[in-house]
C-alpha cells in the first residue's frame, strides 16, 4: 500500500481544485446557506481589509461577488449559520482594531443588517453552532494584543450575546468544528508567547458545559481550517506548522471514537494555506477557500474541495464467509453484532463472533466469520446468529450492515 502523498500514491481522501474566489482572502469566514451554497465573507486581501462577501455554488464550483457590503471591514470575523437561514458575522478586525460590532446576512434579500454587539472585540475566534441554535464565539485575538480565553454566545431569538464558558487556554488561530453529540472541537492555534504554537486539542460539551482534553494534533499548528465531516468526525486542513516553519499542505481527521487525529490516507491540499475558510457542504464534502501563503502569493484566491471516498458496499454470506463488494480500497470486517464500529456503540453483550478483518478492494473482499464457543452454541440452539459486516474505505468513514448467519 502506497504512502499518502508519495510519488504515484492514490490518496482516497483527496482535494480537487474549484474556481477561484473573486477576491483573494486571508482570514475570511464562511458558512453554508440553507440552499447548499456557501457564504465567504471578509478577510484581508494583500493588506486591504475587506467588507465584501461572495457566494460559492457547489453545483457550478464557482464564486459570485455580492453587490452588498458588510457594515465594517472584518478581518478574521466570526461567521456561522443560524437556524432561520441568516448568517451571523461578528467581530473581526479592521485597520488593527478588534471589533465588537455584529451583523447578519439575509440570503433572501442579499443584505446585511446590524444585531447586538460582542462584549469584547475579537478576531480569529472559534465560531460554531450549538445544538439549541445559538452560536458559540470563543477565544481569539483581543484588543491590546491580548489573546482571549473568554467566550460569548449569540442567541438568534434576541439577536444578542451573553457570556460563555472560559477556555483552558488563551489562543487564536484555533481550528474549530462540530463533532458527534453537538460537541465542539478546538485544535492547535497560537498561545501568544514566543514559539507558543499549540498541538493541544480539547472538546467542549454544551450539554454539561464541560471541557475535556483529547489527543494532540500531528504537529504544532496555527491557523488550520476546521470543518465537520460525516459521522461526527472533523477535518483540520493546512495551517502553519511550527516544526516546518511554513504553511503546509497536509491535513488530519479527528475521530471522536478514538479521541485522536490521523493524517493517514489524506491527500495533500493543492495549495499550502493558513487561516483559510473551511465549510462542510451538504453532500459531506468540504470547501477550503482562501488563506495565506507567505512563500507564494500572499493572500490566496484559490479554493478546493475535499472528497471522502464512498463507504457504500454490498455484503452477502456464502457459508461462513462474507463476500464484500466495494468501490474503494479499504478494510472489510466481520464482527459480533454488539461490536463497536465508529459511532455504533451499544450495550456490551457476550462476544459471539471473533472480529476478523481484511484489507483489499476495489472489487470483492472475502472475510471469514469466526465464532467463539458461545457463538457456536447459540447458533446451534437458535439456528441463526446476527453478525456485523463493516467496511471502512482508506481514510474514509465506516459503514455497517447486519447479516443473519444460519446453521
Amino acid at each position: 500500500m502506497l504512502v499518502p502523498g508519495s510519488a504515484g500514491a492514490i490518496n482516497p481522501v483527496s482535494f480537487s481544485s474549484v474556481g477561484d474566489m473573486s477576491i483573494a482572502r486571508e482570514y475570511p469566514g464562511g458558512a453554508r446557506l440553507q440552499d447548499g451554497r456557501v457564504l465567504i465573507a471578509g478577510g484581508v486581501s494583500n493588506s486591504s481589509n475587506q467588507d465584501t462577501a461572495e457566494i460559492f455554488d457547489p453545483k457550478t464550483n464557482t464564486f459570485t461577488l455580492l453587490d452588498a457590503h458588510m457594515s465594517a471591514q472584518r478581518y478574521g470575523p466570526a461567521v456561522a449559520a443560524l437556524p432561520d437561514g441568516r448568517i451571523l458575522l461578528a467581530g473581526g478586525a479592521d485597520a488593527g482594531n478588534e471589533l465588537t460590532s455584529a451583523e447578519v446576512f439575509n440570503p433572501a434579500t442579499k443584505s446585511f443588517s446590524p444585531v447586538g454587539s460582542l462584549s469584547a472585540g475579537r478576531d480569529s475566534a472559534v465560531t460554531e453552532p450549538l445544538p439549541d441554535g445559538r452560536v458559540l464565539v470563543a477565544g481569539g485575538h483581543g484588543s491590546g494584543g491580548n489573546n482571549l480565553d473568554s467566550s460569548e454566545i449569540f442567541d438568534p431569538k434576541t439577536n444578542s450575546f451573553s457570556p460563555g464558558p472560559t477556555l483552558p487556554v488563551k489562543a487564536y488561530g484555533v481550528a474549530g468544528a462540530v463533532i458527534s453529540g453537538g460537541r465542539i472541537l478546538f485544535a492547535g492555534g497560537f498561545g501568544g508567547n514566543p514559539s507558543d504554537y499549540l498541538a493541544s486539542a480539547f472538546v467542549f460539551d454544551p450539554s454539561g458545559n464541560t471541557l475535556s482534553g483529547v489527543g494532540p494534533l500531528p504537529g504544532r499548528i496555527y491557523g488550520g481550517a476546521g470543518a465537520s465531516l460525516p459521522q461526527g468526525r472533523a477535518l483540520v486542513a493546512g495551517g502553519f506548522d511550527e516544526s516546518v516553519g511554513d504553511e503546509i499542505k497536509t491535513s488530519s481527521i479527528f475521530d471522536p471514537a478514538t479521541n485522536s487525529f490521523s493524517s493517514a490516507g489524506i491527500g495533500l491540499l493543492n495549495h499550502a494555506r493558513e487561516e483559510a475558510a473551511a465549510v462542510e457542504l451538504a453532500d459531506g464534502r468540504v470547501l477550503v477557500a482562501g488563506g495565506y501563503d507567505a512563500g507564494s502569493v500572499g493572500s490566496v484566491a484559490s479554493a478546493e474541495v475535499l472528497s471522502v471516498p464512498s463507504n457504500a458496499f454490498k455484503a452477502k454470506l456464502k457459508g461462513r464467509k462474507i463476500i464484500f463488494t466495494v468501490s474503494n480500497e479499504g478494510v472489510a470486517s466481520a464482527a459480533d453484532s454488539s461490536a463497536k464500529f465508529a459511532t455504533t456503540a451499544k450495550k456490551k453483550k457476550p462476544k459471539l463472533v471473533k472480529t476478523t478483518s481484511k484489507h483489499g478492494g476495489p472489487g470483492k473482499i472475502k472475510v471469514k466469520v469466526k465464532l467463539t464457543k458461545a457463538g457456536s452454541a447459540k447458533l446451534a440452539e437458535k439456528g441463526k446468529l446476527t453478525i456485523k459486516a463493516a467496511y471502512t474505505p482508506d481514510g474514509g468513514l465506516a459503514a455497517v450492515k447486519k447479516l443473519k448467519l444460519r446453521s
